[in-house]
């Protein structure tokens, strides 16, 4: 099934933010920024008893589906005291008894080597939500969020990806050639290109399903989350690329139509500080 996610609730009016610690320059907000290349730093990495952490609280109890974290500087928090949290919880962000909340799962096995982003589905309503961080062997001094999302996904459960899909990496550098041939060259950032192409099965007599999302996603100018398949670990936060030329009709038939829809995506850039 494919997921996307397009509203991210900690950008909403009804949230509070508050952290343990907090950088001066790499601040609380930019954790809903939309550019995960503009990260919140914390002072430090945690330790036990004293994890850092990151709580949002709303006005009332709210309905969350997806949890993900992107552009994230953690290890692979193989050490014995290592921690990644997601805790709820129907008290408030400082009454709560974070020691024994009424919602906790380990975030930490969902971690992928060399990918710098995690997701997780829940079903939660909950007044306030809780990121707990311990990694003791981060050499950085300090953990970085580049995107923090909380959200309710969108399930195509009559969509499937058609095999083949690009998933191009592209770098992005500053490059000079002098007259004598001399080449000065800096790396400045990363992304990935993502060609999806989703077959979706519905009604001829109702608007598609993936173009209902479409609509959406353009209202949220082109920002989103997509997993391509919910029964792995990669999510990607992606800019749409493509104004147009999305649909292919395959088939259709008294109450049923097969279309094709292509996705020209590309990932948020990474790895580049205070655009």
């Amino acid at each position: 099934m494919v997921l996307i996610i397009i509203d991210n609730l900690l950008a909403g009016d009804d949230v509070t933010l508050s952290s343990s610690s907090e950088d001066t320059l790499y601040v609380l907000e930019n954790l809903y920024n939309g550019r995960p290349s503009k990260p919140f730093r914390f002072t430090g990495i945690g330790a036990v008893g004293v994890p850092e952490w990151i709580c949002a609280e709303f006005d009332a109890p709210k309905n969350v589906t997806f949890a993900g974290i992107f552009n994230h500087n953690l290890t692979a928090l193989a050490g014995g005291n290592d921690s990644l949290l997601l805790k709820a919880d129907d008290g408030t962000c400082a009454g709560a008894t974070w020691a024994a909340p009424d919602y906790q799962v380990d975030l930490k096995t969902r971690i992928v080597e060399n990918w710098n982003d995690i997701y997780r589905t829940l079903s939660q309503t909950r007044l306030s939500y809780r990121f707990e961080f311990i990694d003791t062997a981060n050499t950085h001094g300090h953990v970085e969020v580049g995107e923090l999302v909380l959200g309710v996904y969108t399930g195509l459960d009559s969509a499937y990806l058609k095999p083949g899909r690009v998933e191009d990496p592209k770098y992005y550098s500053w490059r000079n050639v002098t007259p004598y041939g001399q080449h000065w060259q800096e790396s400045l950032s990363y992304g990935l290109r993502l060609d999806l192409t989703v077959t979706n099965l519905g009604d001829p007599g109702t608007v598609d399903a993936v173009r209902v999302i479409l609509q959406a996603i353009h209202a949220a100018n082109g920002r989103f989350v997509i997993v391509p398949n919910h029964l792995n670990p990669m999510a990607y936060y992606v800019a749409l690329e493509s104004d147009g030329g999305f649909m292919a009709n395959i088939m259709r038939g008294p109450g049923c139509e097969a279309n094709e829809w292509t996705f020209e995506l590309m990932t948020l850039t990474k790895g580049i500080r205070l655009l």
